[in-house]
């Protein structure tokens, strides 16, 4: 029989388990699944540009005109060609580049505003479209 005046057994130091975090659902998150899909719009950009700009380069044969056969007119062509083409492939790249790194850091999270994320992604767009509008008026 237990005393009544007794005072109750001490309890004992009961500490609960910790919880453990949810589990994460399978799959890409939506933060990685933007920044996968503005590495894959620049690199279709950068493709994109190239063969456009390339169509541009590549001259029309003359069906009348003599071939030249005279070799510094041959080296001129060709280096002519060449800067051309260096000049299409990085400026090409550049604008990419840019486009690519403004569609992710609009995507990402992080200290950016909506209207910040906003202002980026009319950035890139804007861009693009400029740098099209400009290179077709060649």
């Amino acid at each position: 029989m237990i005393e009544p005046s007794a005072s109750p057994p001490p309890e004992s130091p009961y500490q609960p388990m910790m919880m453990l975090p949810p589990r994460r659902r399978g799959g890409i998150s939506p933060n990685s699944l933007v920044l996968v899909i503005g590495l894959f719009l620049g690199v279709l950009i950068f493709a994109g540009t190239l063969s456009f700009h390339a169509a541009l380069l590549i001259p029309v044969p003359c069906s009348g005109c003599p071939v030249p056969t005279d070799p510094a007119v041959i080296a001129y062509r060709d280096t002519i060609r060449t800067l051309g083409w260096v000049s299409v492939v990085t400026m090409d790249l550049a604008v990419s580049f840019s486009v690519a790194m403004a569609w992710i850091a609009g995507g990402s999270r992080g200290e950016l505003s909506d209207s910040t994320r906003r202002g980026i992604f009319v950035f890139a767009t804007v861009f693009l479209a400029v740098w099209l509008i400009f290179s077709w008026a060649e």
